[in-house]
């Protein structure tokens, strides 16, 4: 036999590469599955994160096909086990989708329909999950007892990582918003495709990820009791509920070392949250509304084993009398992983909120490490095409987004040092007189920024030329926060500066559905 396992193999727990039962434990930590099943045979222990990982199953069984039996046990808390019980039954579509399949799990088409139909064919799925350790114990020894010969000769198929094109970025520092989460994650992912960069993982040189450095997510509405949850997730509104109390509840789940709501609910027996709405009652401009995941002793026993939680910090704050709050993760998977964290954290935000009396403002998600995994490219880009400008509302018709930072108007007024002049001038072109005397007065482009409630005049720019107000605006500093409007902002002064050299000043209008000047 070849050298095996072909894949993962450092993260696997091997026994017996000639037995006929590998276990698949999901979220369940595989060495303490391991110590469970120390006096029982069996071929491999491995853990079952998600679907994508159902690919590298199907390559190691293939190199190693005397394995005919897959227990499922443990925690299958992303329903990846379920995705393998679905590929057993309904198999995969014309484009290597599971059918049947919630979370859109999809199997690399490098492996063929037909090695899939016989992996279906041959290798039995045992399905224990919510079993007792008992149940998983006398099943796994009665079947590596059973003689079964090897379903097909030793077969490694073809790899095929697609790398998308990286565009050249600043790499680090990235905010993207929304209205809603399924907003914010359909832009999220778009910035990956295009600018994240290649790399490789700990787990295997064939897995292939993009990655952007820190990039900050902010969702400014959405109730988190009716969220918005369109049929482009990878995830049904029944894996976000059973999900929810990962990060709600410190109840111990069985097999696995932590939740973040344990970590965040009962840390060495102190309720971080709890602490946080108390303070936030006898404090709100406090400054220490903060609770943490980590466990320093525990996550670093290990240096090059193991893992610190992903979500690493809460932050909270009163400001203006809202309740806002920044998560920090470490890392974080952004197809399959963030929108789970970000609707679960953004209930945990409403239960602080509610609890300390005060409304909810914005949610902040900072992540250090975003990135999509290679398996995931062909479902992200499908994602992105069929929603991405549907969703967004990308046309000046369909969607206006009010920039926080202010409002701008654009106007055309006569030089300061025309004086009565213009007055005068302007009377009689109300008149319809005098149109021709209007290509001798000089004019300058006014532009004013106001405060977005459409009060206060907050700043004013003035100029001969739309480069001269330009120039103005961006060296003293960043006046507003949306790009779409820095655009906007652009053609309409060089409108203004066409309109004052060609005399048509009468006819400009900052509204450009009301004027034919181009």
């Amino acid at each position: 036999m070849m050298d095996w396992p072909i894949l993962y193999k450092n993260v696997l727990e091997v026994k017996d590469p000639e037995s006929p039962v590998g276990v698949a434990v999901m979220w369940t930590e595989r060495h303490v599955v391991a110590d469970m099943l120390k006096n029982t045979n069996y071929c491999a222990i491995g853990n079952l994160y998600s679907s994508a990982g159902i690919s590298a199953m199907i390559r190691n069984i293939y190199a190693n096909p005397h394995i005919r039996k897959i227990v499922l046990w443990g925690a299958d808390l992303s329903r990846s086990g379920q995705a393998l019980l679905a590929l057993k039954e309904h198999g995969v579509d014309s484009n290597f989708f599971i059918i049947g399949d919630e979370k859109k799990g999809q199997i690399e088409k490098e492996i063929g329909h037909d090695a899939i139909d016989l992996f279906r064919k041959s290798v039995e799925i045992i399905n224990l999950r919510g079993k007792r350790v008992s149940d998983l114990v006398s099943n796994v020894r009665s079947l590596s007892n059973e003689v079964v010969k090897p379903f097909s000769s030793p077969k490694v198929f073809p790899t095929s990582r697609p790398k998308p094109f990286t565009f050249p970025s600043e790499q680090i520092g990235f905010r993207v918003h929304g209205t809603t989460a399924a907003q914010t994650w359909l832009k999220i992912l778009n910035n990956i495709l295009r600018y994240g960069r290649n790399k490789t993982t700990r787990y295997t040189q064939e897995n292939e990820l993009k990655e952007l450095l820190n990039v900050m997510a902010v969702v400014y509405g959405e109730d988190p009791e009716k969220p918005y949850l369109p049929h482009f997730f990878p995830f049904s509104e029944k894996d976000l509920t059973t999900y929810y109390p990962q990060v709600l509840s410190a109840k111990q789940i069985p097999g696995i070392a932590y939740t973040y709501g344990q970590r965040l609910r009962n840390h060495d027996g102190v309720d971080q949250i709890q602490n946080i709405i108390d303070l936030i009652k006898t404090r709100p401009f406090s400054k220490k509304m903060v609770a943490f995941t980590a466990n320093v002793k525990e996550d670093w026993s290990v240096v090059n084993k193991g893992d610190t939680p992903c979500l690493t910090q809460i932050l909270c704050s009163v400001q203006d009398g809202k309740l806002f709050m920044t998560t920090h993760f470490r890392s974080q998977d952004m197809v399959h992983g963030w929108p789970r964290n970000v609707f679960s954290l953004r209930k945990l935000q409403k239960l602080i909120a509610d609890a300390s009396g005060y409304p909810m403002g914005a949610f902040v998600m900072i992540t250090h490490s975003a990135h999509i995994y290679s398996d995931d490219y062909e479902l992200v880009e499908k994602i992105l095409a069929e929603n991405l400008t549907r969703e967004l509302g990308y046309t000046s018709r369909q969607m206006f987004e009010e920039d926080a930072r202010g409002n701008i108007t654009i106007d055309i007024e006569p030089a300061s040092d025309t004086g009565n002049q213009a007055i005068k001038l302007d009377q009689k072109r109300k008149r319809g007189r005098l149109r021709k005397d209007f290509r001798n007065l000089e004019y300058e482009i006014v532009l004013k920024i106001y405060a977005p409630n459409g009060g206060l005049l907050l700043k004013e720019w003035r100029g001969k030329t739309a480069m001269d107000i330009y120039i103005d605006m961006v060296n003293i500093g960043d006046y507003l926060v949306l790009p779409s409007h820095l655009i906007y902002i652009g053609s309409e002064l060089q409108r203004a500066e066409y309109a004052i050299k060609t005399g048509q000043v009468d006819k400009f209008s900052q509204d450009p559905a009301a004027n034919k000047i181009l």
